[in-house]
């Protein structure tokens, strides 16, 4: 009972008395008025850390941000959209100093929208803390009791609460706040709470302004990001100046609102003009940072000026924003007379203060550079959504659209059908196994891995040694022995233009899957001959997805993958054959002849170019188009391509090649023959025989081994 009782008066004491003095002191700061004030007046009142030390925010270091700033407290707009690069001072402008404002000078419900809680904790401990504590004003308003200064709840003097939220449902629903922001938007959810059938309860940006409906005319939602979704219409043409692609996300938001953008006025020849990247001219010499270190911008007026990278920041200074009015004009905000909740901006990575052109020059080159060796579209996408705050249009997917017949036969070149270029260092020969028949396309493959489509062919008859060889269709599906049709293809020889030798195929590579059956039978083949034609013969399977490896040859770990048994003594490539089928396109068109070029010969069957035209790259990667059955070419070539990787080809000095990758008669594929033997032993499909050394054509073969 004594213990019960103890329990019972074991609380904290009651807080002290307080004199009427102190009550009406803290409650001063509640009864103040609302200072009428601009955002960009206020933000001088706090500290930024920069080049490691905390100085006062100034308002000349990013003028451009000056405008969107001062619109937050507009009784006319409901919403600010701002895109743009990084570095730009658009997280600090449109973030930071709205929330600054409502402490100092407006204080109100406000909520600030990371894109996952793991991000807003980040941004509370990493931005938020270090900013108060580093700023005398807000610190000294800042609430010190129970619940007033956790990681996403901060509480001020003045009756401000801050919240740092991520887009979830509970926490964008029944709620009514005064300032709501959202950053880094384009990384929210498109569409919050959506369950397994895709359907939720809409965008972000539509959400957040819902629940400022209540507050009338104070009521103000904030946006901004760097663009990151891709552009919808890869034939889309703007209809106005200022329009912006067709794209989800912010750019959405941005084509719904005023339209603004930066304008720059050229210091010798006063012409106003938009400093975007097309207008900046690298270095013609040098690497990718020299070149960048001499990048100018060249004034679109006509007259040749100028302009140098020292003079970007006076130029930020003069420059204004121009929004879009009825009828296409271009006029500030005050004069805008069309009807438009929000106001939008969009800033251009050139003008970005804190981006140095020479940084973005330099790493544009580089991607494209990457580009140019690979394919790969990773580091072109980062740089344009990042650094040049623009929506990415996946090279593929335009290279796609614009895959056509017509375009593949204004492309096609005079080389020969079934013979090798002058040049060629490696043939190699590709697979597709097929209800029936083997596809099979050959390739020459040239220095800086351009190459030649130079022969294509089906095997459809068994091989004499296969159970029942006459009247029936070869079935890879049911019989290990017709594999071994396969085999002559390895001593295939085609003559080489003009260098009195032929090549032998490299290598081969065959699709692993196929009819039920094919996949075991096509590891048995590759049991049967690894030892006699050791790295001459590969099996591939394709891997659909932008986040695969290109082309890997692997072994699988464990001999069971769901209720599939798989043969851990085979390896196999792993292609990921939407980023090489990007390639693929890139080289078929590309127009002059070069690296990484595919060409097709004028003397190419016809159905062959229909099969590279079968497919169109997508949102979720290269499908076929509806009606098309065949695509096998593409196929093949992708084969070929992840071959090519694996064989480690992207990696050969030219200037000193491998013995397998040497043009002319030294390669060690070579075969040579006098001029008066017989040439048409030369590129069948059977292995050629030797003749008698009388006969005058005599074969030679490198003897080193590969």
């Amino acid at each position: 009972m004594a213990k019960a009782r103890e329990a019972l008066f074991d609380v904290e004491p009651l807080p002290p008395f307080a004199s009427a003095d102190e009550i009406i002191r803290e409650a001063l700061p509640s009864l103040k008025p609302l200072a009428r004030v601009n955002v960009s007046e206020t933000a001088t009142r706090r500290m930024i850390k920069s080049g490691g030390h905390w100085v006062r925010w100034r308002d000349d270091v990013a003028p451009y941000m000056n405008e969107p700033m001062d619109v937050t407290t507009s009784r006319r707009f409901d919403s600010i959209a701002f895109v743009g690069p990084a570095r730009s001072s658009k997280s600090e402008g449109l973030v930071i100093n709205p929330i600054v404002h409502a402490i100092l000078a407006q204080p109100r419900f406000v909520a600030m929208f990371s894109p996952t809680k793991g991000a807003a904790q980040e941004w509370s401990e990493g931005v938020l803390d270090p900013l108060i504590s580093h700023s005398p004003e807000l610190k000294e308003r800042q609430l010190s009791g129970k619940g007033a200064d956790n990681i996403f709840t901060k509480k001020f003097k003045g009756g401000l609460r801050l919240t740092v939220d991520w887009p979830v449902g509970d926490k964008l629903a029944q709620r009514s706040l005064a300032l709501v922001i959202g950053t880094d938007y384009d990384k929210f959810k498109a569409d919050i709470g959506a369950n397994s059938e895709g359907m939720g309860e809409g965008s972000a940006f539509n959400l957040m302004r819902k629940r400022t409906e209540d507050q009338g005319s104070r009521a103000m939602t904030i946006v901004e990001s760097s663009p990151r979704f891709p552009i919808l219409d890869e034939q889309w043409v703007p209809a106005t100046a200022h329009e912006a692609p067709p794209c989800e996300g912010i750019a959405a938001i941005y084509n719904a609102g005023s339209r603004g953008r930066l304008y720059w006025t050229c210091p010798s020849c006063a012409h106003e003009f938009e400093p975007k990247f097309e207008r900046l001219v690298p270095g013609t010499e040098g690497s990718a940072a020299e070149r960048g270190a001499a990048t100018y911008m060249l004034c679109p007026s006509g007259n040749g000026c100028v302009i140098e990278a020292s003079e970007k920041a006076d130029l930020n200074r003069s420059a204004r924003w121009l929004h879009e009015d009825e009828g296409g004009a271009l006029v500030p905000l005050d004069e805008l007379q069309r009807n438009v909740a929000t106001a939008s901006y969009w800033l251009p990575g050139p003008a970005a203060a804190l981006a140095p052109w020479s940084r973005i020059m330099s790493r544009w080159i580089d991607a494209e550079e990457t580009f140019a060796k690979t394919g790969g579209e990773g580091a072109l996408k980062s740089i344009t959504n990042v650094e040049l705050g623009l929506p990415y249009l996946p090279r593929a997917r335009s290279l796609s659209a614009g895959l056509s017949v017509d375009a593949l036969k204004e492309l096609q070149t005079d080389n020969a059908w079934q013979t090798a270029p002058a040049d060629t260092a490696f043939i190699t020969v590709a697979i597709d196994v097929q209800k029936g028949k083997f596809v099979c396309q050959a390739e020459a493959w040239l220095p800086n891995l351009e190459r030649v489509l130079i022969d294509r062919f089906e095997l459809v008859n068994p091989p004499e040694t296969a159970p029942r060889p006459e009247g029936r269709a070869i079935a890879p599906e049911k019989y290990g022995e017709d594999w071994d049709a396969i085999l002559p293809i390895m001593e295939k020889v085609y003559p080489v233009e003009s260098g009195g030798h032929g090549l032998k195929v490299l290598a081969l590579v065959c699709d692993l899957r196929g009819q039920p059956g094919v996949t075991p039978r096509a590891r048995d083949f590759y049991r049967k001959i690894r030892l006699t034609n050791r790295n001459r013969f590969y099996l591939v399977q394709g891997e659909p997805g932008d986040k695969r490896a290109r082309a890997v040859l692997r072994t699988p770990q464990t001999a069971h993958k769901g209720k599939e048994h798989v043969a851990r003594d085979v390896p196999a490539i792993y292609a990921g054959t939407d980023l090489l089928k990007d390639e693929v396109a890139a080289s078929l068109m590309r127009d002059e002849a070069g690296e990484r070029k595919l060409n097709l010969p004028r003397f190419a069957p016809h159905e062959v170019l229909e099969e590279y035209c079968a497919e169109r790259r997508g949102d979720k990667g290269w499908a076929k188009r509806p009606g098309v059955q065949r695509n096998e070419a593409l196929d093949l070539s992708v084969y070929a391509l992840a071959l090519a990787i694996v064989l480690e080809a992207e990696a050969i000095n030219w200037e000193n090649p491998p013995i397998w990758a040497t043009p002319g008669h030294k390669n060690m594929m070579a075969v040579t023959y006098s001029v008066d033997g017989d040439p048409d032993r030369v590129g069948q499909i059977s292995t050629p025989t030797p003749p008698k050394e009388e006969s005058g054509w005599v074969i030679k073969k490198a003897k080193r081994k590969w």
